[in-house]
């Protein structure tokens, strides 16, 4: 038993003396060439394993910086696209509309005959047996039922009704719509009523014409100021088609309108043709009570 505890001390103190000259050599690695070579060339591999290591984390750590700061570049840059095209939206939504209306401004200001309120279409009536559109004029801007509708192209209807801030307007196109029209070729000026051609849609009737009345595919038919409401000189359209059944004793004809009713933003109304034109009780019908065709009251009044 003695010997073994010896043994134990012995063992203990050179364990002791290893590690106190080992630490002295680490202290001294550099005065002592051959120990800072042996833990260099020791220690190497694990430098090499260490370096490699940070050298691909630092690699991984950058390449995923940069494709997260690409990726937030590409969005931006998704975004600043999807701002200018929407900007080019609006400039070339402002550029039609400036051109739109520098149009009617030079129109208005040529057309001194009768005075004209500029007015903007704020909805659209497609019913099967009428054809209206509200705007943005009511009463309260002078606007009165039976004040005809234009733009530079030609006639576009009449109020029909009217409120506070919005108008009604009875299309051409409407087969309720009747006005009188006259060719405007001078050869012939053949006058008879248009009206809204409910069996052919975009197309107007000039009815009952005469079997032998000079009426030819391509006149140019005009308001003939019959009626009192339209004035007279208004381009309504462009004779299409002239029918040619022998049985009948009146003819009729096609007529395309002059105006694209399918892109109508903003109006004129003519805001005293009626006073000129019409009787002085046209004024005074009640806005409440549903508008009838004011052509065919002059009609039937001029019949009597």
């Amino acid at each position: 038993m003695l010997f073994f505890g010896k043994r134990k001390i012995i063992l203990t103190i050179l364990v002791l003396a290893m590690m106190a000259l080992a630490g002295w050599f680490w202290k001294h690695k550099e005065s002592v060439p051959f120990i800072s070579q042996t833990l260099s060339t020791a220690s190497a591999p694990f430098e090499y394993s260490t370096s490699r290591i940070a050298l691909f984390g630092k690699t991984g750590i950058g390449i995923i910086d940069q494709s997260v700061s690409k990726w937030n570049e590409l969005d931006d840059l998704r975004k600043e696209n999807a701002g200018l095209r929407a900007e080019q939206s609006r400039y070339s939504e402002i550029l039609a509309e400036n051109i739109r209306l520098r149009d009617l401004l030079k129109f208005k200001e040529g057309y001194t005959k009768f005075n004209l309120l500029g007015a903007s279409v704020i909805s659209r009536d497609y019913g099967g047996w009428t054809n209206t559109l509200i705007i943005d004029r009511g009463t309260d801007s002078g606007i009165k039922p039976y004040m005809p509708v234009i733009v530079p192209q030609g006639v576009v209807g009449f109020v029909s009704e009217t409120y506070l801030n919005t108008s009604r307007v009875q299309l051409l196109l409407d087969p309720r719509t009747v006005l009188g029209g006259i060719v405007q070729r001078p050869a012939s000026r053949v006058a008879s009523m248009v009206s809204g051609n409910a069996g052919k849609q975009g197309l107007l009737s000039f009815m009952n014409i005469a079997r032998e009345a000079d009426v030819i595919k391509g006149d140019v038919v005009i308001t003939s100021g019959y009626g009192g409401v339209y004035p007279k000189g208004l381009v309504i359209g462009t004779v299409e088609r002239v029918s040619d059944d022998t049985d009948q004793v009146a003819l009729d004809a096609d007529i395309k309108p002059a105006v694209d009713f399918s892109h109508l933003e903003e109006i004129f109304v003519i805001t005293d043709s009626i006073q000129r034109s019409l009787p002085e009780e046209i004024d005074n019908i009640p806005t409440r009570e549903r508008p009838v065709n004011p052509n065919s009251q002059q009609v039937e009044a001029k019949n009597e």
